[in-house]
């Protein structure tokens, strides 16, 4: 869906994605290591600005580039969708940042506010591959909780995948956020020495 929602933060920001930005999907999506817990893609610049051009018609999806801050260097993807404003519910992913990215806190916590704070929602949800221990650990580690292990929710090249399903509520958010966002500071100030 085309949207204006620019989220700024300590070092990293959130902008809605365009047009233009086709091809650093492609490269970010490119790499099969990076991707192996993330649904594939067509490797073209050409069907990329196609599916931005399909997105933009597709109501309650939010895809966002992730930024650096001051520099305007692009770090990353990630995306709220499956939003029903009227339930108040979403979903986030599509997450994937550059190697060596400093942005993984930062942008989860703009994913988060922008949920809360900006759409207004009363849940966020993610699924992370089972077999994704790093993601999987990262949610845990930030205070998010299990809902619970979806068997076979995700079909990819016919092999049933696995998820562990977060939930945020609106009423554990602020605890998350208190969790969150030291963290992000302290990193945003590593990052300006």
């Amino acid at each position: 869906m085309k949207h204006d929602l620019h989220i700024r933060g300590f070092a990293f920001g959130l902008r809605p994605l365009t047009v233009e930005d086709a091809e650093f999907i492609v490269e970010l999506r490119s790499d099969r290591y990076r991707t192996r817990f993330l649904h594939p893609i067509p490797a073209s610049v050409e069907a990329q600005r196609a599916y931005v051009l399909q997105y933009f018609e597709r109501p309650g999806d939010y895809y966002f580039v992730v930024e650096r801050q001051g520099e305007n260097s692009r770090e990353g993807l990630v995306a709220i969708y499956n939003a029903n404003l009227e339930k108040g519910t979403a979903d986030w992913g599509r997450w994937i940042l550059r190697p060596g990215s400093w942005a993984s806190v930062e942008s989860a916590l703009r994913v988060y506010e922008t949920a809360f704070d900006h759409l207004h929602l009363d849940e966020i949800r993610s699924q992370t591959y089972c077999d994704n221990k790093q993601v999987v650990s990262f949610h845990d580690r930030c205070g998010v909780p299990r809902h619970g292990i979806l068997r076979g929710y995700y079909k990819v090249d016919e092999i049933s995948i696995d998820v562990v399903e977060h939930v945020l509520t609106r009423g554990d958010w602020p605890r998350v956020r208190q969790l969150m966002e030291p963290l992000a500071k302290k990193i945003a100030e590593r990052l300006q020495d």
